[in-house]
């Protein structure tokens, strides 16, 4: 079976002082700008983290109100100065596992202001 692929295109161009030209990039994300070293060592957590837990464990689902938490020791961890772990790695881990899972498997929300119908100050926001 063969995946037929398209190329998106916006219509619009960006032109380069040597003559080429590109689709624009608004609106895709600025993977050019993501944080080298942080991304190393999220790699290197991840590393150590599938030897212990298996590779993609992770991926089979854990409720977001767990990496909240997860998230929340490791960064009261750094700033009381514990060095054992790399509290910050494991923070934005954490942290980026909650969007991953809020966004792609919604059923794992479990933290009661995030649940529909929308609650702030004890008020139903989505009147």
């Amino acid at each position: 079976m063969t995946t037929e692929f398209i190329t998106k295109d916006s219509g619009e161009r960006r032109s380069f002082g040597t003559g080429a030209v590109r689709d624009v990039r608004t609106g895709k994300g600025r993977y050019d700008l993501l944080a080298a070293v942080a991304i190393r060592r999220e790699a290197e957590l991840l590393e150590r983290g599938a030897v212990k837990y298996g590779e993609r464990n992770w991926e089979q689902g854990i409720p977001i109100s767990n990496f909240i938490d997860s998230a929340l020791r490791h960064i009261f961890n750094y700033l009381a100065g514990e060095a054992t772990e790399d509290h910050l790695a494991a923070a934005r881990w954490n942290i980026g596992c909650a969007m991953h899972f809020e966004e792609l498997r919604p059923d794992l929300q479990d933290i009661p202001t995030r649940l529909e119908p929308r609650m702030k100050h004890g008020r139903n926001t989505d009147e």
